[in-house]
């Protein structure tokens, strides 16, 4: 190998081949199945049609339907475009979310240096934190109080509780926020 790449004829050839495989590349490429266009004409005694459109004039007239004429697949919608949402779209939308659902179960209660742990999903928790949408506001030797934005309920040792929160809200109804209000 070292041989070869010590004569200059071999060195020369290899140089030419790869210019010319770097110009292919960079040449631009004509699509398949388009004419080439030809030139104006260099005689400036023929007239061209009145109706004849110049090149960039008639690329930018042409429609949608010319564009699927002339590609063969449709033309898709501009992902960067602002976004337009009809009244039909967003009922859609507003029947296509499902609702949350939550459901705990409280399976133990003890109390440990002065504060009560619950297991509840078959986590350890204790009051002040959060499962989803609920946050234990007390625990005790009969239960825990949970808070929600429905309101507050008492979920005893054992027992289930299910939270059903509409994906949409109607109006006038605050979807999953607590308001509290301290003066």
């Amino acid at each position: 190998m070292r041989k070869l790449l010590n004569n200059p004829w071999i060195v020369t050839a290899l140089a030419v081949v790869a210019v010319a495989c770097a110009a292919r590349s960079l040449w631009p490429a004509r699509p398949e199945g388009v004419a080439p266009t030809i030139p104006a004409a260099a005689n400036p005694t023929e007239t061209q049609a009145p109706d004849a459109l110049p090149a960039t004039a008639a690329t930018a007239a042409l429609s949608s339907d010319d564009l699927t004429n002339l590609t063969g697949t449709a033309v898709r919608r501009d992902p960067f475009a602002p976004a337009s949402r009809t009244a039909s779209v967003a009922t859609a939308t507003e029947k296509a979310n499902p609702d949350f659902v939550e459901t705990v179960h409280l399976s133990a209660l003890w109390a440990q240096d002065g504060v009560t742990y619950a297991v509840m999903n078959g986590n350890i928790v204790r009051p002040g934190d959060e499962i989803g949408r609920l946050k234990i506001e007390s625990a005790s030797a009969d239960g825990v109080w949970l808070v929600h934005w429905k309101g507050r309920d008492h979920l005893a040792l054992g027992d289930e509780f299910t939270l059903h929160t509409p994906a949409t809200a109607p109006l006038g109804e605050s979807n999953g926020a607590v308001l509290t209000s301290s003066l």
